[in-house]
């Protein structure tokens, strides 16, 4: 099975970022920080384990990289 899932090569993921941050007028932004900000948003819904499982982490010391929750709101969890 060597067709590709998506008709794309394999650089049309990153031609298709650089247009939309164009389009919403975002300079300094990376496809990274997307990233991040998912995985930190998605902490939010999701236990530590089946955050890994999603975003593909073996290593839950690699997930606290982009794992920033605040100390308040860890506490808010513990009422």
């Amino acid at each position: 099975m060597d067709e590709p899932l998506f008709d794309m090569t394999a650089r049309s993921p990153d031609a298709l970022f650089r247009k939309a941050k164009t389009r919403a007028v975002i300079e300094n932004g990376t496809f990274h920080d997307t990233r991040h900000l998912a995985i930190t948003r998605l902490a939010k819904k999701l236990n530590i384990l089946d955050l890994a499982r999603m975003v593909g982490h073996r290593d839950l010391r690699q997930l606290q990289l982009y794992y920033n929750e605040s100390a308040e709101t860890m506490a808010s969890r513990l009422d």
